[in-house]
């Protein structure tokens, strides 16, 4: 069973809307071959949650109103190779776009 963990967490300096989910769009198009798995990226039908799903684990990015959101769900062999450098890593990865973006 997979288990989730809380990766990254900040306030949000501006509101989601279209225009930065088509931000996040292109820097998601621009930026996946930087992560170590092949990922599918997908969008929830109604709520601004974005999921980087792969094989071993999955990213769950939540825009509340205030708030963003990085959680890890990871099955048994992620959770097992998610060293505190890999931790260190994804959230480099988070903060830099949230930087991008001046979120």
């Amino acid at each position: 069973m997979p288990s989730v963990e809380r990766l990254y967490e900040r306030p949000l300096k501006r509101p989601f809307d279209g225009r930065l989910r088509d931000a996040i769009d292109l820097i998601v198009a621009r930026r996946r071959h930087e992560l170590p798995l092949p990922a599918k990226f997908e969008w929830h039908a109604t709520d601004p949650v974005l999921t980087i799903r792969s094989s071993l684990l999955s990213f769950i990015v939540s825009f509340a109103p205030e708030r963003l959101t990085v959680d890890a769900r990871m099955s048994l062999a992620a959770r097992v190779l998610a060293t505190a450098a890999n931790r260190k890593q994804a959230v480099s990865f988070f903060e830099t776009i949230a930087a991008e973006l001046d979120l």
